[in-house]
């Protein structure tokens, strides 16, 4: 085999292994460290199709996406909360970086993917009606179109034996904003998801996850506060507290 030839292996193979390492759920990589590359990706692709898109139709319209996520965990030690972001009301839940300073609308439709089983449609049906309870958000059953926010609720596999510091992922969850620009009109869009992860469904498939996870999609971060849903390590809230509620107050203009 040629050098030539053999370098073209040598890429190929990498970029397999890369392909492997940030987007695949067996991947040896902790969860955060993977959805900051996939974040990075998503950036660079927004940044490039709003370019071309620019350039193809003037400044009639453009896309922009990126997404991020977090994890809720259960552990028999104290994992560390996102601290409060300076835009944040003072007790509040604070709201994650890709939603603090977007304009979203209040209402959500929601879906389950085909392959999700009963009891992840029942814990995720009672968290949508506690989110729904408080009157800021209206998440609504059925696909919705492109142009609306919304919620696809799944399930993933993901094993954390090998994981470090006696941590186990039980879910995920987090906005994909869209930013769609016609003139001077700017619309933006949450196509979320929430998902349970399977390998543990005795831990997993419960109303406190369940909460959490719908809580990321929403756009809420993680609280320092253990009355929170949105406490990083489970401790089985599976009621939204005031900070929870002034957090989505804020995040929805209200």
């Amino acid at each position: 085999m040629g050098m030539k030839h053999r370098n073209r292996l040598f890429w190929l193979i990498l970029l397999v292994a890369g392909v492997f390492l940030v987007y695949s759920t067996e991947s040896p990589l902790p969860f955060t460290t993977r959805e900051t590359v996939k974040a990075g990706i998503a950036q660079a692709w927004a940044t490039t199709t709003h370019t071309v898109g620019n350039w193809l139709h003037g400044n009639s319209s453009a896309d922009s996406a990126s997404q991020t996520s977090s994890t809720s965990l259960a552990s028999s030690t104290t994992s560390q909360a996102t601290s409060r972001s300076a835009s944040t009301p003072a007790g509040a839940t604070p709201a994650l970086n890709i939603v603090q300073g977007r304009h979203l609308k209040r209402t959500y439709y929601y879906h389950f993917d085909a392959n999700l089983p009963q009891a992840e449609h029942t814990v995720f049906t009672n968290a949508v009606r506690a989110y729904n309870a408080t009157g800021i958000v209206k998440l609504i059953p059925g696909q919705g179109k492109r142009s609306d926010n919304q919620i696809t609720f799944s399930s993933y596999q993901k094993d954390m034996s090998q994981a470090s510091l006696g941590t186990t992922e039980l879910g995920e969850g987090g906005p994909t904003i869209i930013v769609e620009t016609l003139g001077a009109q700017v619309t933006v869009i949450n196509h979320a998801r929430a998902s349970l992860n399977l390998a543990y469904p005795s831990q997993s498939i419960n109303a406190a996850v369940a909460m959490h996870e719908l809580g990321h999609a929403l756009g809420l971060d993680h609280s320092q506060s253990t009355d929170s849903v949105m406490y990083p390590v489970t401790r089985g809230v599976t009621q939204l507290s005031d900070g929870d509620i002034a957090g989505l107050k804020a995040i929805y203009a209200q």
